[in-house]
């Protein structure tokens, strides 16, 4: 077998067989793995709470699924149908990494499994005999992808269409009791998973999967339609731009004042800054979970943004003095990166925020020297400066919005939404 094979194996097959109507005879009690308790919600944030707690996090969080697990019955998997048969391994599963790019509207993950085993008995008919006896399947080193490619249909309803890989080490078949043609099938592993399982797991599993997906997405967000003209991220930036027009267009901001040395005092009065609105994405805005770690990157920027102040400037023994001054900056960039562990009892954390400032232009209203003293100050300085000057601002920002950071309590944010959606819910069938 050259390297890892693109293909898709039969214990995938037995256990999606397992989970849906394959199984023929005594079904699986599911409802023993999932407990006692009702699965709420809550319950379900509670447990992937815990199973990222964990440094090394592996099986299936919130149900608890043995190992190995007994199938009673017959299972078809294809022309071959299993009886009985145990399955193990699934206890090793671990998810690697995701990776979201809204931007582009397009998703991967990653799933590992150290070995995968099935064993039990098995018929197989031939086109002359029958091939009957005991199967033992045993594959290593599994990894599996799944594609996620969203995109947005003819009535603006987000739509998904997955596409799933799986790849192996190594595989071991041990077949009792077979025909010659199926010893020489079983021989040429390559070809009997090719042609006998990928078809299976391509056409129908990818298809449940896609309507599925489709269907909860469409119940999820029915009342949400997006156009196709343009990616939801930039969508929804447009929306925020709206709504911040109506509310922070001029933003306003306190007033200021500074005592410098000689008795100098600087007043700094109805400080305006418009051009906020312009808010864009500037580069992909994507999210990645690795090491059970949820990292984001945001990437944004403004057009020109345009602002005034007044100011008083006084010091003894001299005469006070002021204007008015116009500030105009030709861009503003800032490009954020923060991660928030999957045990979300655990506040983010920001690990990078880069500002960008774009020239300056500032002007002060009078025709006195000191308006034209301070006019050139600020404009020949800041912008000799501005990379220097952010290099000192940026920490003492990245301070203060970790200091915010902190003060998250993401789970009691999460737990208190589903409270809430659950009482809304509680009253809709109320009502009903």
């Amino acid at each position: 077998m050259e390297g890892k094979t693109r293909l898709c194996v039969v214990v995938v097959v037995v256990m999606l067989a397992a989970a849906g109507k394959g199984v023929r005879g005594q079904l699986i009690d599911y409802k023993a793995w999932l407990g006692e308790e009702p699965l709420t919600p809550q319950r379900i944030v509670n447990d992937v709470v815990e199973y990222f707690s964990v440094r090394d996090p592996h099986g299936i969080p919130v149900m608890n699924v043995p190992e190995p697990i007994y199938i009673p019955g017959t299972v078809p998997a294809s022309q071959i149908t299993f009886y009985d048969p145990y399955i193990s391994g699934h206890s090793g599963l671990r998810l690697e990494y995701v990776n979201v790019n809204l931007t582009s509207l397009s998703a991967k993950g990653k799933l590992s499994l150290p070995h995968f085993n099935l064993n039990g008995g098995y018929k197989w008919p031939g086109p002359w005999s029958n091939s009957e006896g005991h199967a033992n399947i045993t594959m290593t080193g599994i990894e599996m992808t799944l594609d996620l490619f969203f995109g947005i249909s003819d009535v603006g309803l987000l739509t998904v269409e997955p596409k799933m890989d799986l790849e192996y080490e190594d595989l071991k078949l041990n077949f009792t009791g077979l025909t010659y043609t199926h010893s020489f099938v079983v021989g040429a592993a390559k070809t009997f998973f090719s042609t006998v399982i990928e078809p299976i797991i391509f056409s129908n599993v990818q298809t449940k999967v896609k309507s599925l997906v489709n269907q909860r997405i469409e119940e999820r967000l029915q009342n949400l339609t997006f156009p196709d003209s343009i990616s939801p991220v930039d969508f929804a930036l447009a929306k925020i731009r709206m709504d911040l027009r109506e509310t922070l267009e001029p933003v306003k901001l306190d007033d200021q004042e500074m005592h410098l040395t000689w008795g100098v005092t600087v007043q700094v009065q109805n400080i305006e800054l418009a051009g906020v609105t312009t808010i864009h994405r500037t580069h992909e805005v994507s999210a990645q979970f690795i090491d059970n770690v949820v990292y984001v990157t945001i990437q944004l920027g403004t057009q020109t943004l345009k602002g005034g102040a007044d100011w008083f400037l006084s010091a003894s023994l001299l005469p006070a003095v002021g204007g008015h001054l116009s500030l105009e900056i030709e861009s503003l960039a800032v490009t954020v990166e923060a991660q928030q562990p999957a045990n979300i009892r655990s506040p983010p954390t920001l690990r990078k925020i880069d500002i960008k400032l774009g020239n300056l232009a500032v002007r002060s209203d009078g025709d006195g020297t000191f308006d034209y003293l301070v006019e050139a100050m600020l404009n020949i300085l800041p912008n000799c400066f501005r990379n220097q000057i952010m290099d000192k601002v940026e920490p003492v920002i990245h301070q203060k919005v970790q200091k915010e950071f902190n003060k998250f309590d993401v789970y009691r944010m999460v737990m208190d939404k589903l409270a809430e959606r659950q009482q809304q819910q509680q009253q809709m069938e109320a009502s009903a």
